[in-house]
């Protein structure tokens, strides 16, 4: 798992990958786009999606961690008080890490304050998790007046199946993984909800 890196896009910077539709581009995002109203059926899909695959990806009993990281020009911080931190239903138990990242998405970042702030959560299982809340920010996160919405990234990471999870915004999300066999069975259940555009490379790869 170590040789997964933390960036985007992860689809196209692992050899096993997939990548899903999550918001359906036939509904769109708009109901009435020239008064800003939001199509709320369309984000209920791409929740709906984006919950499926997760179960298909995590057993109750997988270790896994979550990572969310945002950048800093040295002043803006993760603070303790995080919304993924709220949504354990246990922090004590658990091993928090905040850490800084200079290495990611370029190595020669401007200034030496310059740099990926992040925060590590990690010994924990779904039942640990508020599920919903933790993938519903990353759906919202281009679109500020819906609730939850956060900035930054936010990547979760199953180490028994030997996996990384992350929904980049409301189109869609990566899988990815170390080995072919991990993806291959979410591959078949979930085929009509990849991404079109990216299909006849997943099928040379999974088919």
């Amino acid at each position: 798992m170590n040789s997964i890196k933390l960036e985007k896009p992860m689809y196209y910077k692992n050899d096993f990958a997939l990548r899903f539709e999550l918001g359906p581009a036939e509904l769109g995002v708009w109901a009435n786009r020239e008064e800003g109203v939001l199509n709320d059926n369309y984000f209920k899909i791409a929740q709906e999606r984006a919950l499926s695959i997760f179960h298909s990806a995590f057993s109750p009993s997988d270790d896994i961690s979550i990572y969310y990281q945002i950048f800093s020009d040295g002043r803006k911080k993760i603070r303790k008080g995080n919304y993924f931190l709220k949504q354990l239903k246990s922090v004590t138990a658990k091993k928090v890490e905040f850490s800084d990242h200079r290495d990611i998405y370029r190595e020669d970042l401007d200034y030496k304050s310059h740099c990926w702030k992040r925060v590590s959560i990690s010994n924990i299982t779904i039942n640990d998790l508020n599920v919903v809340s933790i993938l519903e920010p990353s759906i919202n996160t281009d679109f500020g007046g819906r609730s939850p919405s956060v900035s930054g990234e936010c990547y979760i990471k199953n180490h028994t199946q030997g996996l990384v999870f992350h929904i980049y915004d409301d189109r869609g999300m990566d899988l990815v993984a170390n080995e072919k066999e991990a993806l291959q069975g979410i591959y078949c259940a979930h085929y009509n909800w990849l991404l079109k555009y990216d299909l006849e490379h997943m099928d040379s790869v999974f088919s």
